[in-house]
C-alpha cells in the first residue's frame, strides 16, 4: 500500500487547480459518528507503557485496535466544536524491547480494560481540521499516573489523527493542509515540525467522493536530537449527503535525517505508520481481536544507539 499511495505525491501536488466540483464537501459533526480505527506505528522513538503499580516496559512498536461512537458534545466557539468519542471497544499489541520481553502482556491487558469505555475529546473546526485531542475523565493523582495517561493519549492520538481531514470551503477539486496530525510522532517531551499536505478529488459517484492525500514533512520528536523527513499518502471516500467519512486508509514512512543523533554510524531507525478507518452502523459489529504482547526482534544497534534509546533498531 505504501508504495502505491506514495506514487500519489506528484500527480497530486501537480494538479491542485483543476476543474471543480459539481457539489461542495463538508463534515457534519451535529450528528454522531461511529467508527472501527486501526494503525500500526514503528515509533521513532521508545515510549514507556506501565500499568498502575509495578510493572512497566519500553515499546518501539504497536497495533491500536478499536471501536468508538463520536458524538457532538459543547460548541467551543464560533468555528470551533467539541466531538466526544467513547470507546466502545479496544485492543493494544505492543513490542518491547529485548531486554524487557515478557513484560507488555499484563500491562497491555490492564490497559485494555481501562480504555475499554474511556472517553476521548475532540476539538473540530467547521472545515474538519482538528484542533486537540485529549483522553477525559482519567486518574491523575500522581506524577506515576500522569505518564500513563500521557502516553495513552499519544498512542491513541495515533489512531484518532486519521479523522483530521479538513474540507474546503467551495467546491475546489485541490486543497492544501499546512499541518497534520497524522505527520506528529508520539513523543513524551512532544514533537515540532512543520507538514505540506495535498488533498485531491480523485472520483466521484453520486454523493460519494475519493479524495486522494499526499505530503511531506519534517518532524522533530522529543528533545530535537533527531529529525525524520517523512512522506505520506492515502485515500479516503466521503459521503457529502450525510457529511460523514466513510472509509481511510493512510500509510506514512520517515527516515532520520544524517545529522541526527540516532542516525549515528548506521542508517537509523525509521518512523511508520500504517491506519485504517471504516464507518459502522449503529448496530454493526466489529472484532478488534485481543490485547497480546509482539515478540520482540533481537538486539542488533550501534553502541550510540545503546546508549540514547536501549533499543532494537537493527530492523
Amino acid at each position: 500500500m505504501l508504495a502505491s499511495t506514495m506514487m500519489l505525491l506528484p500527480m497530486l501536488a501537480g494538479s491542485v487547480q483543476a476543474a471543480q466540483l459539481e457539489e461542495g464537501i463538508q463534515w457534519d459533526w451535529s450528528q454522531p459518528h461511529r467508527y472501527f480505527i486501526q494503525t500500526q506505528v514503528q515509533l521513532p522513538e521508545m515510549i514507556w507503557l506501565a500499568a498502575r503499580v509495578n510493572k512497566q516496559a519500553r515499546v518501539d512498536l504497536f497495533d491500536l485496535r478499536l471501536v468508538t461512537q463520536c458524538s457532538p458534545g459543547e460548541p467551543l466557539s464560533r468555528n470551533k466544536w467539541e466531538v466526544i468519542c467513547t470507546i466502545e471497544d479496544i485492543a493494544l499489541s505492543a513490542e518491547a524491547l529485548p531486554q524487557e520481553e515478557g513484560l507488555v502482556q499484563p500491562i497491555v491487558e490492564e490497559l485494555d480494560e481501562r480504555m475499554t469505555g474511556a472517553k476521548v475529546q475532540l476539538q473540530i473546526r467547521g472545515d474538519g481540521r482538528m484542533v486537540n485531542i485529549d483522553l477525559e475523565d482519567v486518574e491523575r493523582v500522581n506524577r506515576r499516573f500522569g505518564r500513563i495517561n500521557e502516553n495513552l493519549r499519544l498512542i491513541l492520538t495515533r489512531g484518532f489523527a486519521g479523522l483530521d481531514l479538513p474540507l474546503p470551503e467551495g467546491p475546489e477539486r485541490g486543497w492544501y493542509q499546512h499541518s497534520s496530525w497524522i505527520m506528529r510522532a508520539p513523543a513524551a517531551d512532544g514533537s515540532v515540525g512543520s507538514s505540506e499536505i495535498v488533498h485531491r478529488v480523485i472520483g466521484e459517484s453520486g454523493d460519494i467522493v475519493t479524495i486522494g492525500t499526499s505530503g511531506r514533512a519534517v518532524i522533530l520528536p522529543g528533545d530535537g536530537r533527531n529529525k525524520y523527513d517523512t512522506r505520506m499518502g492515502g485515500e479516503a471516500t466521503f459521503d457529502r449527503r450525510t457529511g460523514q467519512m466513510l472509509e481511510r486508509s493512510w500509510s506514512m514512512a520517515g527516515g532520520p535525517t544524517a545529522s541526527s543523533l540516532i542516525a549515528q554510524g548506521t542508517e537509523g531507525y525509521p518512523y511508520l505508520q500504517q491506519g485504517h478507518i471504516v464507518a459502522l452502523s449503529e448496530d454493526q459489529s466489529w472484532d478488534v481481536g485481543e490485547s497480546l504482547e509482539i515478540k520482540a526482534k533481537g538486539p542488533g544497534q550501534s553502541a550510540i544507539q545503546q546508549s540514547f534509546l536501549g533499543m532494537d533498531l537493527s530492523r
